[in-house]
């Protein structure tokens, strides 16, 4: 499989060539993306709601996101270092203007995940899963008494 892809959102790349032998994924699901070859931005999102009932649904009610403090939470801002010592300094630089990968195996990949093979330059993936289990409870039982 050999894809060509351009950049053009914050520089201006040379056509690079991504080579890959073998991509073999049985599931992507839930804003995910398997991307062969370059990308300029990313931004996956995933919202949702995992309601386990003992009660159908039409008995218990519908169930909103906006009940859930999660979802309307600002994303936390990564910080960068601010001293040189923890500051990382990266270079690269390519001599041949491809990428080339073997064989690639996935069984899952969900809620916002990424497979790439090339560069990302603005990459953004976020997930919010708010997991509901209503089960009616056992009632105590009274001690037993002599």
């Amino acid at each position: 499989m050999v894809m060509r892809s351009r950049n053009q959102a914050m520089f201006d790349y040379p056509i690079r060539t991504a080579e890959l032998a073998v991509l073999e994924i049985i599931s992507a699901s839930g804003s995910s993306i398997v991307q062969v070859g370059d990308r300029s931005e990313i931004d996956a999102k995933l919202r949702a709601l995992a309601v386990q009932r003992q009660a159908s649904h039409a008995e218990a009610g519908e169930v909103y996101f906006e009940s859930y403090s999660v979802f309307d939470r600002p994303v936390p801002a990564i910080i960068e270092p601010v001293d040189e010592q923890t500051t990382v300094h990266v270079t690269t630089r390519n001599l041949q203007p491809r990428i080339c990968v073997g064989c690639v195996e996935v069984i899952a990949v969900s809620s916002s995940s990424l497979i790439l093979i090339g560069n990302g330059m603005n990459t953004r993936c976020e997930s919010r899963v708010k997991h509901i289990r209503q089960y009616a409870g056992s009632k105590p039982t009274p001690p037993l008494g002599c």
